[in-house]
């Protein structure tokens, strides 16, 4: 491990804090990455439930399922990034989306943090061209990196 990755259990919270921080972001992980999402934009998260197909819905949407009243949408956020689809959603991230929620597979919920994010320049690793494209930003959580996701791309 590099010394910018060694750290120990009281410096943890204090990387990602910056003065004059930006936003409060969602860290969510998928497939050994992790993502970034603006608070304002979730909404939660519930453990993974069977799912109605949609016939000739696109590959990202798994289907649809009844949560609190209301018909909720689920993508499978890998095939959206370019990533491996996943095949056992374990859960199902919440995202506000204009007039509804759409549900999102991940493979965890990590934590909410205050940062300032960094522009994508920043980031010191080759990222799939799927990631990149629906990237807004770039920084160091618990010394991993981080992507900002641009909701509006990833959900257009």
């Amino acid at each position: 491990m590099s010394a910018p990755e060694q750290q120990t259990a009281g410096d943890e919270a204090q990387e990602p804090m910056t003065e004059g921080a930006e936003g409060r972001y969602t860290i969510i992980g998928l497939q050994g990455w992790h993502f970034a999402v603006p608070l304002e934009r979730s909404a939660g998260t519930i453990d993974a439930v069977p799912l109605t197909r949609v016939p000739m819905a696109p590959e990202a949407v798994l289907g649809l399922t009844h949560i609190q009243g209301r018909i909720l949408t689920v993508l499978d956020l890998g095939h959206l990034l370019g990533l491996d689809t996943v095949e056992q959603p374990r859960h199902f991230f919440l995202i506000n989306d204009e007039e509804e929620q759409v549900g999102l597979v991940v493979d965890r919920v990590e934590d909410i943090v205050l940062v300032e994010p960094l522009s994508l320049e920043a980031v010191e690793m080759e990222l799939p061209p799927g990631v990149r494209a629906n990237a807004s930003g770039f920084f160091r959580w618990r010394g991993a990196p981080v992507v900002n996701l641009s909701m509006e791309r990833l959900l257009k």
